[in-house]
């Protein structure tokens, strides 16, 4: 008779008591933890210093949200004695008061209370049923009581200092880093700026400026200062490359001067006697005030525009979202020579030529360069014939010949970005 297939016998499934709660070794192991502390002693307990020293420490611990919040609640729900010995710091909110206080739902409050067990925050400490409740004496000590145990707070107090010194050594690091990673990418940008101007279109210019582009990225999102160490290095070791492409460009200083070394150098300032040419006189019977120009001074729009844009560089990252990598995060910073390097990194990033950016930064000016090449970098790349550079000559050819109009352009854009009814109303304030 032939033998029947026996199937495999099921793992066995944890068991534990109706109405308990599931505790996994990590639970286990923080309450043996928290049995260890003996309390301390009479009139030296001070809760809200173990407070203050979780708060400083807990944005590092990697905890749910809301565990603060919850955390600090519960503090407050002690007292001093509760901490000394002879006592033990529990606080027994129910799970429905949890979530009235932290606004969850009750699944989202379980949730939390073991992720904040697991993670050695508190414990918890149910009766045999599973219940929370606590009573206290006429002098305000706790007689019995089930619920949250917070001793781990006290017994980790140390470790919670030890890791608040470390983040702010840490963000120490990370700001220094930041500071040496800006004045590098502006060394960068200051040499770049000035090859391009010198006619340096060469191919290891225009893989710096990529390369340059890609670390200031990187860098920005760097959380951690071992990270940005390494951007940083590199950006420096390409600020070094670049300048040493510039001094290339440097003439040799003249050494053996014409004139005798010793021999007094002056310059005549008085005009010569016949010289009426460069005297200027008022026209008789005018003041002072008169012989002068009545010229309103410029604003500042136009002096920096050949016409009126209406558009500030916070604007302009909004409009052109492809200049946010290589803006400053503050809104303060966001100004224009920031948003002049920042279309220059990104005239890189879409692979413009060196020469013809300088070119226009001579010609158009440099705000009313950026401003059109960040017009470039909000069209899909199947607008193009000849690429972005070949559009952005063209633009230039356009301004050459009196017949480029940026305003019109930022008009649609702005329609598409905020709307037609918002803008106009932008526009009129």
């Amino acid at each position: 008779m032939p033998e029947l297939p026996h199937s495999t016998a099921p793992c066995p499934t944890p068991i534990r008591a109706a109405g308990s709660r599931r505790i996994n070794l990590d639970m286990r192991m923080r309450l043996d933890q928290a049995d260890r502390f003996q309390g301390l002693p009479r009139g030296t307990a001070k809760p809200f210093g173990f407070l203050a020293a979780f708060e400083q420490a807990e944005p590092y611990l990697g905890l749910p949200p809301h565990a603060y919040k919850l955390i600090g609640w519960l503090v407050r729900q002690t007292q001093p004695q509760d901490w000394e010995e002879g006592s033990r710091p529990i606080a027994w909110p129910s799970a429905r008061r949890q979530a009235e206080f932290l606004g969850l739902s009750l699944s989202r409050v379980k949730a939390l209370n073991r992720a904040l067990w697991e993670a050695g925050i508190f414990v918890i400490r149910d009766d045999p049923q599973g219940r929370r409740y606590g009573r206290r004496d006429a002098q305000g000590r706790i007689i019995e009581a089930y619920g949250f145990d917070l001793s781990p707070l006290a017994l980790r107090y140390d470790e919670f200092v030890k890791i608040a010194a470390a983040a702010k050594l840490e963000r120490d690091r990370m700001r220094k880093l930041r500071r040496r990673s800006t004045l590098a990418r502006r060394g960068i940008a200051q040499a770049v700026e000035e090859l391009a101007a010198q006619g340096d279109g060469s191919e290891a210019l225009t893989r710096l400026v990529r390369e340059t582009a890609e670390l200031v990225t990187a860098a920005r999102s760097c959380m951690r200062s071992d990270e940005l160490a390494l951007a940083v290095q590199a950006l420096e070791s390409r600020k070094s490359a670049a300048e040493d492409m510039l001094r290339k460009f440097i003439k040799a200083v003249e050494t053996d001067p014409m004139e005798p070394e010793n021999r007094p150098h002056s310059t005549t300032t008085s005009l010569m006697a016949n010289d009426i040419n460069h005297t200027v006189t008022a026209a008789e019977g005018c003041s002072r005030a008169e012989a002068k120009p009545l010229k309103t001074p410029p604003s500042q729009e136009e002096r920096l525009f050949p016409e009126r844009l209406n558009v500030t560089p916070a604007q302009m990252v909004e409009l052109a979202p492809r200049l946010a990598a290589y803006m400053p995060a503050r809104y303060d910073d966001k100004n224009w020579p920031a948003l002049i390097e920042a279309a220059l990194w990104l005239s890189g990033e879409m692979q413009i030529n060196r020469t013809l950016w300088a070119r226009a930064c001579q010609v158009m000016g440099r705000e009313y360069a950026a401003v059109a090449l960040a017009i470039v970098s909000t069209r899909p790349a199947g607008h193009f014939t000849s690429g972005p550079g070949g559009y952005f000559a063209g633009m230039l050819r356009k301004f050459e010949r009196g017949e480029l109009c940026l305003g019109r352009t930022l008009w649609k854009l702005k329609d598409q970005t905020y709307g037609h009814e918002h803008r106009r109303r932008t526009e009129r304030i």
